[in-house]
């Protein structure tokens, strides 16, 4: 882990793709469909490149105009439907939800929508953990802006520096960093060619970020 600074935090925040769930596999099929339907292809190389963005990004690095987004998330969140079964937690994440401080205040920050979060993850046991869950739908602006994720901490009532916020994508770095909320950078799921910056603790597996409790 990186950084010199060990402290307790009362909230863990936690990002959804590439964090919780390895849902790249499932991203890379429902997008190639989707984007069929604009004429267009999906390599391999545009799904990780585009994985780790927020859809808005996604779709302009894609050609789609930014008018389209309610009908491509649209599209995308049907055929997504269909392939939930296919998207698996990274191992350690239930294990880790189990033996977290029963105290801490833990919630997700997403650029998913209502829909696609409550879809995908209602059948996780350890979703009754969170105190908070913040999709696309629930604030004005989005990841990386900083308002999802301070809208999630004053809703548990947690100050930005007693807080982590733990994602893979350099869009979570950015969220964390403009909140000055520390940054845990979950590297089993990280973009491997992102240069990142603003890290307090590299987790290499889930149960790693236990040490902080220690």
């Amino acid at each position: 882990m990186e950084g010199t600074i060990i402290m307790t935090y009362q909230a863990l925040m936690f990002d959804i793709d590439g964090t919780l769930t390895n849902s790249q596999p499932a991203y890379t099929t429902v997008m190639r469909e989707v984007l069929a339907t604009y004429g267009k292809p999906f390599s391999d190389a545009q799904a990780q490149e585009t994985f780790p963005m927020a859809a808005e990004q996604a779709m302009a690095e894609l050609g789609i105009a930014a008018s389209e987004f309610d009908h491509f998330q649209a599209q995308y969140e049907d055929v997504m439907a269909s392939h939930y079964d296919e998207i698996d937690l990274y191992p350690g994440i239930t294990t880790l939800f189990e033996r977290l401080p029963a105290d801490l205040r833990l919630g997700i920050v997403t650029s998913q929508r209502r829909n696609e979060l409550e879809s995908g993850m209602r059948n996780y046991p350890f979703m009754m953990r969170m105190t908070v869950t913040i999709s696309a739908d629930d604030t004005e602006r989005r990841k990386p802006d900083p308002q999802p994720l301070l809208t999630a901490l004053g809703m548990v009532n947690v100050a930005p520096k007693n807080a982590l916020f733990i994602g893979d994508s350099l869009s979570d770095e950015q969220t964390a960093h403009a909140a000055n909320v520390d940054f845990g950078l979950a590297s089993w799921g990280m973009d491997p060619n992102a240069e990142h910056v603003h890290v307090a603790h590299r987790f290499e597996q889930p149960l790693d970020i236990l040490e902080l409790f220690k």
